[in-house]
C-alpha cells in the first residue's frame, strides 16, 4: 500500500494536469478557431472590398479608355475633315489656276499673233521705207544726171554758138573784105 501512496498522488495530479491541459488546449483551439473564423471574416471582407475597389477601378479605367478612344476618334475624325477639307481647297485651286493658265496661254497666243502681225507690218513698212529711199536715190541720181545733160547740153550750145558766133564773124568779115 505503500506504493499505492507513492503513485497514487503523481497520478492524481497527472490526471488534474491533463484535465487542465486538455481544457487549455480546447480553449486555444477554439480560440485559434475564432481567430481563424475571425481572420477568415476579415479577409472576405477585404476580398470584398478589394474586389469593389477592383471593379470600382475596372469601371474608371474602362471610362477613361472610353473617354481617350473618343477623343482619339474625335481627333482622327477632325484631321480627317481637315485633310479632306485641304484636299478640296487644293483641288479648287488646282482647276481654277488651270482656268488662268488656259485663260493666259489663249491670251499669250493671241500677243504672239499680234507681235507676229506687227513684226509683219514693221517689215512691210521697212521694205517700203527702203524702196521709198530707193526711189528718192533714183530720184536724185536721176536729177543729177538731168542737170549734169542740161549743164553739158548748155555748154555745148554755148561751144556752139560761139564756134558759130566766130564764123558768122568770119563770114561777115570775110564778107565784108
Amino acid at each position: 500500500m505503500k506504493r499505492l501512496i507513492i503513485v497514487i498522488p503523481p497520478v492524481i495530479v497527472f490526471a488534474i494536469f491533463v484535465y487542465f491541459y486538455q481544457l487549455h488546449t480546447d480553449e486555444l483551439a477554439r480560440e485559434k478557431q475564432r481567430i481563424e473564423a475571425e481572420a477568415k471574416v476579415k479577409a472576405e471582407e477585404e476580398a470584398a472590398r478589394k474586389k469593389k475597389l477592383q471593379e470600382e477601378a475596372d469601371r474608371e479605367a474602362a471610362k477613361i479608355k472610353e473617354e481617350r478612344l473618343a477623343a482619339i476618334k474625335a481627333a482622327k475624325e477632325k484631321e480627317q475633315n481637315e485633310k479632306e477639307e485641304r484636299d478640296r481647297k487644293i483641288i479648287a485651286d488646282t482647276e481654277a489656276n488651270n482656268a488662268q493658265s488656259k485663260k493666259l496661254q489663249a491670251q499669250i497666243i493671241k500677243l504672239q499673233n499680234d507681235i507676229l502681225a506687227v513684226r509683219a507690218a514693221r517689215d512691210k513698212a521697212q521694205a517700203e521705207a527702203m524702196e521709198t529711199k530707193l526711189d528718192l536715190e533714183k530720184a536724185r541720181i536721176d536729177k543729177r544726171n538731168a542737170e549734169f545733160e542740161i549743164q553739158r547740153f548748155t555748154d555745148m550750145l554755148a561751144k556752139r554758138m560761139d564756134q558759130s558766133a566766130a564764123l558768122t564773124a568770119e563770114l561777115v568779115a570775110t564778107k565784108k573784105k
